[in-house]
């Protein structure tokens, strides 16, 4: 975590506009690590970005100056994610999905935004649509960025597909091989 810290810190010097990098603590005691820029800017409406899998905070650094010279841009680490708290998410999909958009609330409550522009981005999309549609009355509108998210699974077993014959072969023959085996055989010369 102090890695992270010192690696964002950096990366935090990088914006001309003036910014505010602060936990706001849940009710819940769970942490949501949030940079907020232009601070300053409260006459519109603030938009808020809400990074994917794997993301964080950083994610948006190339795009939070202009994003937010005109109003106030929020972005936050998700729970589990980036310096958020790491909370024990329930195993059940629509449980976890729930767990983030509750703590997407919460924190919204804590900033004390009435509405926003909600930006998300890949996982972020999915929770920002997510959001939207549980607290409408709070998102003025929505952006989405690459969004993705899991299709529900057919219950109707004539609308379940196979893979086609190729496609199993060659799964067959590539599953019992490994790619970097060539380099392995080839030893120092495969470097």
């Amino acid at each position: 975590m102090s890695q992270l810290k010192n690696v964002e810190a950096r990366i935090l010097q990088c914006l001309q506009n003036k910014f505010l990098a602060r936990y706001v603590s849940l009710p819940n005691q769970n942490k949501i690590w949030t940079v907020t820029v232009s601070p300053e800017l409260r006459d519109r409406t603030p938009l808020v970005m809400v990074h994917g899998f794997g993301g964080g905070v950083g994610l948006w650094i190339l795009n939070m100056d202009s994003l937010s010279a005109r109003r106030t841009l929020h972005t936050f680490d998700l729970l589990g994610f980036g310096r958020s708290s790491r909370p024990t998410f329930p195993r059940d999909p629509e449980g976890a999905e729930n767990e983030f958009v509750t703590s997407i609330e919460t924190w919204r409550e804590t900033m004390g935004i009435p509405s926003m522009i909600l930006l998300g981005h890949s996982l972020g999309g999915f929770l920002a649509t997510s959001y939207s549609i549980k607290y409408p009355e709070r998102v003025k509108h929505l952006i989405l960025v690459d969004p993705w998210g899991f299709p529900l699974r057919p219950t109707d077993p004539n609308e379940i597909r196979a893979p086609p014959t190729w496609l199993k072969a060659v799964a067959s023959v590539l599953g019992r091989s490994n790619p970097l085996a060539v380099l392995r055989v080839a030893g120092p010369w495969g470097e």
